[in-house]
């Protein structure tokens, strides 16, 4: 099995190295060839087309911002799909998805998505959550691929079903991080022990393993070696926004959310962990 990943930024790069680690043949293609030297020092080869890596692989990852990047890289050369496989593992919402099955599988193709859960610490630690939409063969026939920098795999249903479930797992992503961003601002301006607080909150219903995890960024005020970045996680509140729009759930909440992170990006944040929202939440004085 010949695998081409497409997108080597914060969370390509990393699963490319682990999957060259678990014994797979792999090449890549980035746009940006700068982000592409890294990869070459781990033996890992760099076409200078999409073309070149469709042609030389089996099975092509795309871990690419949005749905437009994927168009843009898939449908602007006249490429054959005939024998290959796409996975789909970008936030895309679950319309788009099918639309890209529909296309791919036009060009004799096959397709399917796993959009993932987590971020660059556990791809680190093979930790990631791979959700797939598509056929139960494609699970079966791919997990130990996706154990190279995973130990949990579900299949979800059909293609657009995964990519529904990441939307709402990284809706409470966007409003965790805003709820306990305005919790922590205020008993800081009061003084009161932030520990007490965090003990009292481990051993309640309300408690999430994330809390802890981006609480040094908030004391420290230090959001930079982003797991996520701010202006991504702005792409993904404005995708949540209209596909729950379109579902018919109320979004005012995610709507608030969603100027909060506007408002961090006109203060420079966009580069910055999302965690760094906390700034525009509970500003310096």
């Amino acid at each position: 099995m010949n695998i081409g990943l497409i997108g080597a930024g914060l969370m390509g790069k990393p699963m490319a190295i682990k999957i060259k680690q678990a014994r797979f043949n792999i090449a890549i293609y980035n746009r940006t060839k700068e982000k592409a030297k890294d990869l070459q020092n781990e033996g890992i080869y760099s076409f200078n087309s999409v073309k070149e890596l469709i042609e030389a692989t089996d099975v092509i990852l795309l871990v690419v911002s949005d749905y437009n990047a994927i168009t843009n890289v898939l449908f602007t050369e006249d490429l054959s799909f005939e024998n290959k496989t796409i996975i789909q593992m970008s936030t895309i919402s679950p319309n788009e998805s099918i639309l890209l099955q529909n296309r791919i599988n036009k060009l004799k193709g096959h397709y399917f998505e796993a959009p993932v859960l987590g971020s660059t610490p556990q791809i680190d630690e093979r930790k990631l959550i791979v959700l797939i939409g598509g056929q139960e063969e494609d699970e079966k026939k791919y997990s130990k691929l996706f154990s190279s920098f995973s130990n949990k795999i579900v299949f979800i249903g059909e293609v657009g079903k995964a990519s529904a479930i990441k939307l709402a797992l990284n809706q409470l992503i966007a409003s965790e991080t805003a709820a306990f961003s305005m919790s922590l601002g205020y008993l800081r301006e009061r003084n009161v022990d932030v520990e007490k607080f965090m003990d009292i909150l481990r051993g309640s219903a309300l408690y999430a393993p994330t809390f802890d995890k981006k609480l040094p960024n908030y004391m420290q005020r230090d959001f930079s070696n982003p797991n996520f970045p701010l202006k991504h996680l702005l792409k993904d509140v404005r995708l949540m926004i209209s596909q729950f729009n379109e579902g018919g759930i109320n979004t005012l909440l995610l709507e608030g959310v969603e100027k909060v992170i506007r408002k961090g990006l006109d203060q420079k944040l966009s580069e910055k962990d999302y965690s760094s929202i906390y700034e525009v939440i509970h500003p310096p004085k």
